[in-house]
């Protein structure tokens, strides 16, 4: 017999609302013993098992908002950019510090035993046939957050609509309006003492896979005095250098973030505004006796998703490296998710790829000023200047012809639990490996025909890459890299607090890790380079 879920909370909601039910049937005749079972997993990982007995209606009803509200956070930090501040100060947007939005899913089944006496038997539920096993009807993704929007204490029936928090379209109504509403219920106008901060959260990007998008695009404020005269209007994008995003500049829209920014994404569901008389001190006018503070859409720019860039590859010339330069330490503080940088190596000139483990700092030795592009929510800080030190010059060759068929790839990890692996050699030549977390995809561009991957992948092959790469020359060879023979490490922290480990990679610069306590990190590194209080397991060749 087979398992169906017959009622299922919104794909958005608060963790603290009406419930996160699920409720879910089964043909139970003849049956001993029988329960539903399930398991939840929120970000990819297990959290949770329980069983629930079947109602008068043989119905399984399961909320899982208790178990669900202990893996959200509220955290008075947040990121303006990539710079922690205290979420009060925000101006004139910034997302939280930690994700306070998550993924969950869960995966029913049920057991029953055939006699009153005898053993109970779990099945996946997923067939029309009976097959044993682990919990198999999977939800599919849905997204939770730290709120307590729309609680009916008397409610019998789960009954919360996220609609009017969506910010698409016209707002419904005039004054007050029904829709396009912030996450709050506060008074639509309230009095505020001029030493007050005020922020005001609101939803964004895709709330789920596709389907429900909410796309505020810029701020407006306008400042009155006390006759309701006009003295000032300001208006701020919503994109990352204004502490907002995941828009990277004016002219995109959301649509266009699609294929590059996935819809599992959270970073960017819960962003704030600063609507406080002191955060926004810098811009009220003299005289101001009220203002107003609205969220806008604004459709400009192109629909069309961009062009795939995850590792950018410099042109080609006969002066590798580039001017200013910086050693960073990068700091990763997620519980969860693996972070991935890539940067242009200040001395060979190329883009490198790190990936920096849960609760971990990581430094990167000289790297170009301005070049670290990453998605996660990170920690950088500056620790040194250092000098851009140019190979021996080779001579200038006469330039060959495209190294390959340069094509668009899209690699989706479907796994909820594991990372993924992907190797490929870019279109410039360079071997690239990348990491992918569960549940998430990268869109880069390769070489047709060497795209290597690890785990339970797809990839989607989009045509060619536009524009093509600047042809490679093929250069004398001499003392650059490969600078040793490169060996995968596993790297095992197995005491509860923070350990530091070094390796020199595979292009002879060494590399610093804090590493957290019973955490677990990969690396590629130079043979026996790996030193530090951890324990270290050889993989296999990088």
């Amino acid at each position: 017999m087979s398992l169906s879920i017959i009622k299922n909370p919104p794909k958005f909601q608060p963790v603290y609302s009406d419930g996160l039910f699920f409720t879910v049937s089964a043909d139970t005749t003849n049956t001993y013993k029988f329960r539903y079972v399930y398991d939840v997993y929120v970000n990819g990982d297990l959290v949770f098992q329980g069983k629930s007995t079947p109602n008068p209606y043989d119905l399984g009803v399961v909320d899982l908002s208790r178990v669900i509200k202990t893996y959200t956070t509220n955290n008075p930090i947040s990121l303006w950019n990539n710079t922690p501040i205290y979420t009060h100060q925000t101006f004139p947007f910034s997302r939280p510090y930690e994700n306070e939005v998550i993924n969950y899913n869960v995966l029913f089944g049920y057991e029953y035993s055939n006699t009153a006496n005898g053993e109970i038997t779990g099945f996946t539920g997923n067939d029309s046939g009976v097959i044993v096993g682990s919990p198999g009807v999977d939800t599919g993704i849905y997204k939770t957050f730290y709120s307590t929007m729309g609680v009916n204490g008397r409610a019998t029936q789960q009954d919360f609509d996220m609609s009017p928090f969506v910010l698409s379209g016209s707002p419904v109504g005039t004054y007050p309006t029904t829709s396009g509403l912030f996450l709050t219920n506060s008074p639509r106008i309230r009095d505020i003492q001029t030493t007050e901060y005020y922020t005001l959260a609101f939803t964004n990007y895709y709330l789920d896979s596709g389907s429900m998008l909410s796309q505020p695009y810029y701020v407006e404020y306008n400042f009155y005095d006390d006759e309701g005269v006009l003295l000032d209007t300001a208006q701020y994008q919503n994109i990352t250098i204004n502490g907002g995003g995941p828009l990277v500049d004016c002219s995109a829209v959301y649509q266009s973030y699609y294929n590059t920014v996935g819809t599992g994404t959270t970073e960017w569901n819960t962003l704030y505004v600063g609507a406080g008389p002191m955060n926004l001190q810098s811009i009220m006018p003299a005289g101001t006796a009220q203002y107003t503070v609205q969220l806008f859409g604004n459709f400009t720019g192109e629909t069309s998703p961009p062009a795939p860039t995850p590792t950018p590859t410099p042109t080609p010339s006969a002066t590798p490296g580039c001017g200013t330069c910086y050693t960073y330490d990068i700091e990763n503080p997620s519980q969860v998710s693996t972070a991935i940088v890539y940067y242009t190596e200040c001395a060979i000139g190329p883009v490198r790829v790190i990936s920096i483990p849960p609760q971990t700092v990581a430094r990167i030795d000289c790297a170009c000023d301005g070049s670290l592009i990453y998605e996660a929510a990170l920690i950088i800080t500056v620790v040194s200047s250092c000098t851009s030190v140019s190979p021996t010059p080779t001579p200038t060759p006469t330039p060959s012809a495209t190294p390959c068929v340069c094509e668009a790839y899209t690699v989706d990890n479907n796994s909820l639990e594991a990372q993924a692996f992907v190797d490929y050699t870019d279109c410039n030549g360079t071997a690239q490996h990348l990491v992918l977390d569960p549940f998430t995809g990268l869109s880069f561009c390769a070489c047709l025909g060497t795209i290597a991957t690890t785990g339970d992948t797809t990839t989607y092959d989009s045509g060619l890459c536009n524009p093509a790469p600047t042809p490679n020359p093929t250069p004398t060879p001499s003392a650059t890299p490969p600078y040793c023979e490169c060996v995968e490490y596993q790297v095992d922290n197995e005491s509860p607090v923070f350990q530091n480990f070094t390796y020199t990679d595979c292009y002879g610069v060494i590399q610093s890790v804090n590493l957290a306590g019973f955490q677990t990190a990969y690396v590629c590194a130079c043979r026996d380079s790996v030193s530090g209080t951890v324990y270290v397991s050889e993989i296999g060749t990088c």
